[in-house]
């Protein structure tokens, strides 16, 4: 049964900006791109800081991921009464592994070739996406699956909690963003080595503050709906300035509140990306909306998932000149381009015949 998919405007614009930033924060760690201007306009600081926050570019893609999920969930229930699992999960499979196991065929290839290297427990963690539970040091190319990996766990086990009940889902999604901040502390104190800060222990919050907005999405747009601009302005405030709170509240002796809500990627900041995220997408249609929804953000935004998997391999300050900047980004833009034509959107195609 094919069912009418809800569209969200934004959300494109919205990836667009988040692989931005993954993408700038590794030219930044391989290429040093910020550091001429760092050198010369020490005043840039705060701004380069949130121009190469990576970790918080990979936390606005689980705040949508989570929102967006859950929005589909929630439509299949109101027009079946329930949510089938085995559409749920071929949905996902032919989503993302079509596009991410090419990526692995090409780097098995590479390998043989002798132009990377990846040890075995690399392969293992990678072709089971297992690597947000075991990190392998000096893994690169496929060090950016553990993003990956945090998401295919949320799959498994949120349709299950989904069916239990319209309770028992609000009230474990609520958990979900409790129990982090405790496990936040408890790694501070105690450096639990089952816990880092990428693995879905301590960004699985991120992903649920999404589902909550989701499950919670008439009562917010309620509460907003006559604060719009308040809703803006205190959103973009503190993800402007959030890796300041820190330094701002040591002149109190009050820095330790950030350990268990962390900073730009903590759950402050998550509930900031969620009230943003609601703004663009179902506020006042002003610049900010036109803005992420230009034909050029909604393109790039539509490549996230392509871009985010290769930029690996060609941002990983290779001595071939291909992977050097700034050709190395014309390269990902054409391989991405590659991926999403010829891998992923024929799937995607697949998925809309089958499934909404």
């Amino acid at each position: 049964m094919s069912l009418k998919k809800e569209k969200f405007p934004s959300i494109n614009g919205l990836r667009a900006i988040s692989i931005i930033l993954v993408i700038l924060h590794h030219l930044s760690l391989k290429e040093q791109i910020f550091l001429p201007i760092l050198k010369k306009y020490q005043w840039t600081k705060p701004v380069i800081d949130i121009l190469q926050d990576g970790q918080f570019g990979v936390n606005v893609f689980f705040v949508i991921s989570g929102f967006l999920i859950t929005s589909i969930m929630l439509n299949e229930e109101a027009n079946t009464g329930t949510v089938s699992f085995k559409n749920f999960f071929a949905r996902r499979v032919l989503r993302i592994f079509p596009a991410y196991y090419f990526l692995l065929l090409v780097y098995f290839v590479l390998q043989n070739l002798g132009y990377i290297h990846l040890t075995l427990l690399s392969w293992i963690t990678a072709l089971t996406y297992t690597k947000n539970f075991i990190w392998v040091s000096f893994d690169w190319y496929t060090a950016h699956s553990w993003s990956l990996s945090v998401e295919e766990h949320f799959y498994l086990f949120w349709p299950l909690v989904f069916v239990y009940g319209k309770s028992f889902r609000k009230e474990f999604a609520i958990f979900l963003i409790i129990i982090v901040p405790f496990l936040r502390v408890i790694d501070h104190f105690y450096q639990l080595d089952w816990i880092d800060e990428q693995n879905i222990f301590t960004r699985i919050d991120s992903i649920s503050t999404g589902v909550v907005f989701a499950l919670y999405r008439t009562q917010i747009l309620d509460f907003i709906k006559y604060k719009w601009s308040l809703t803006l302005y205190i959103s973009s405030f503190i993800l402007l300035t959030i890796r300041l709170f820190p330094s701002w509240a040591s002149k109190f002796h009050l820095e330790a509140i950030f350990i268990p809500l962390g900073v730009s990627y903590g759950t402050i900041a998550n509930f900031a990306i969620a009230f943003f995220m609601m703004y663009v997408v179902f506020g006042p249609q002003k610049i900010l909306f036109k803005v992420l929804n230009t034909k050029v953000l909604n393109y790039i935004g539509l490549l996230s998932y392509s871009l985010y998997l290769w930029q690996q391999i060609f941002i990983s300050g290779s001595d071939f000149w291909i992977g050097k900047y700034p050709q190395n980004i014309v390269f990902l833009s054409l391989i991405a381009l590659f991926s999403y034509y010829i891998i992923e959107k024929p799937f995607l195609r697949f998925k809309s015949k089958i499934f909404f």
